[in-house]
């Protein structure tokens, strides 16, 4: 693969209607940016922004499809793992900030990580803004957002469940907040769409989705979850 912005098509762990198998590229990529190392050389730089790519990219595949879900934290971990080595150089900063910007975007249910991700996306701005010498606008924005984002999880960790600002136009379970409910999730997503896995993706699976959530999270984990359709009766969802 060659340095490059993520397309939006995306590629993931299956094949893609242009015939390449992403999931492979990805892993492709990983080996030779372990062979490179981070040495700061041009050819370094390029192999490990081919690893951000190839995780944005699957990370944003998981979500299409409505499967695979489960593993974009781990390639969101991978992904900030590598953006800061790269955010050292001056000319991977514009790269950085879209591709920081759709990781979060792919990513849900893990608002710790999130966090390091918005952390990682203001230091990029300021860069920027640092760089070409007037502001960007989107500071600000981006810092709000962090500042909801920390208070909830600590609120989340001091057990303080209904001072938990809610983020967005839908109503959502609190405990989504807590690190009992994000450690596990991963694991219990993936025990999810395994009970779903002949059940077909498009109208109506996200409600079966969240009914096998449910129990799955009750019976294996003892944890009461409301799903979105619990949380907000008066809304119809598909």
């Amino acid at each position: 693969m060659t340095a490059r912005q993520p397309e939006s098509t995306g590629y993931g762990p299956q094949e893609t209607d242009n015939g390449m198998d992403y999931g492979r590229e990805l892993e492709q990529a990983r080996r030779h940016a372990a062979r490179c190392g981070r040495n700061g050389t041009e050819a370094s730089l390029e192999a490990h922004w081919e690893v951000c790519c190839g995780d944005v990219l699957c990370a944003e595949e998981n979500l299409r499809s409505q499967n695979g879900t489960w593993e974009n934290a781990s390639l969101a971990r991978e992904f900030l793992d590598a953006a800061h080595y790269l955010e050292g150089c001056d000319d991977m900063l514009d790269n950085l900030y879209a591709a920081v910007r759709r990781m979060r975007g792919a990513l849900s249910d893990h608002p710790r990580l999130t966090i390091g991700l918005l952390e990682l996306e203001r230091t990029v701005i300021m860069r920027i803004e640092a760089l070409c010498g007037h502001e960007l606008g989107a500071l600000e924005d981006v810092e709000a957002e962090l500042s909801r984002y920390r208070h909830n999880v600590a609120c989340a960790d001091r057990g303080c469940f209904d001072a938990i600002v809610n983020m967005g136009h839908l109503k959502s379970d609190p405990i989504e907040w807590s690190a009992a409910y994000e450690d596990i999730i991963d694991e219990a997503d993936r025990r999810t769409y395994a009970l779903l896995e002949e059940y077909p993706r498009g109208m109506g699976f996200c409600l079966a989705y969240w009914n096998a959530r449910t129990r799955v999270l009750k019976t294996r984990y003892g944890i009461d979850w409301k799903s979105p359709a619990a949380m907000n009766p008066g809304v119809m969802f598909d």
